[in-house]
């Protein structure tokens, strides 16, 4: 069965997509919903933007708490804080940090807003097509990248030791396809038409092999996710090799 990682890019959505165990295609997406009208016949798709939102509350998602634990320091900052749905929905973001605070404890930091757009439009996505729940789901990079590497985090950062960075995390992605690093250089070559960096690439790759056969069934954090008031899980999926 057909699965894909999808990254949240400066330009749209970039997806890679694996035939069991076999990188089939890299393909940049200016919509979601052109994605998943191209991948419908997806067994999974991951996508690492958050998915399910608080509404009143600034509790943090018990999953972006078990995500931070489970990576530590440094990589623990790369999860950011998840914002109420009416801040998501927002269209400046004067007034979704009011709409934080008027409806949590919290604010709303500017590196949380540079992703709400993508979350906004992966929310009204699922508002309109009920088939892709349980389909499309949210997974994050690092902590794909720590389950694949056996529990443990990258050493690197992608800001601070950007080449470091991008072969430790070709590495682990090879231990578990041999063939990684070719389709890491098909795809670059294939994608002429986006402005989505290596780690984009780099990440949507993470959370296709993590769907694909070539790991294990899928796992989620929390182990029993709860369900945000529109019956979206709020969870973080991963596998492990």
């Amino acid at each position: 069965m057909p699965v894909v990682g999808v990254d949240g890019s400066p330009d749209g959505w970039l997806a890679v997509r694996y035939e069991d165990e076999q990188y089939e295609a890299a393909v940049q997406y200016e919509t979601i919903g052109k994605l998943w009208e191209d991948n419908q016949d997806a067994e999974t798709m991951l996508v690492d933007v958050p998915i399910g939102l608080r509404e009143t509350s600034n509790d943090p998602r018990k999953c972006d708490s078990q995500a931070r634990e489970a990576l530590g320091s440094p990589r623990s900052r790369s999860v950011f804080p998840t914002p109420v749905r009416a801040a998501v929905h927002c269209r400046n973001y004067e007034r979704a940090k009011k709409t934080q605070e008027q409806l949590t404890d919290g604010s709303l930091g500017t590196q949380t807003w540079a992703i709400c757009d993508k979350i906004r439009e992966l929310d009204c996505f699922f508002a309109r097509s009920e088939d892709a729940r349980g389909i499309v789901r949210e997974a994050h990079p690092e902590l794909c990248f720590w389950a694949l590497n056996e529990s443990d985090a990258m050493a690197h950062s992608k800001t601070g030791q950007p080449l470091m960075a991008f072969w430790e995390r070709v590495d682990v992605l090879e231990a578990v396809d041999d063939d990684a690093l070719q389709s890491i250089r098909d795809a670059g070559q294939s994608l002429t038409e986006t402005t989505a960096s290596n780690d984009d690439l780099l990440d949507a790759f993470a959370l296709a092999i993590s769907a694909s056969s070539l790991t294990a069934s899928v796992d989620t954090l929390p182990d029993d996710p709860e369900d945000d008031p529109q019956n979206l899980p709020m969870e973080m999926v991963y596998s492990i090799p």
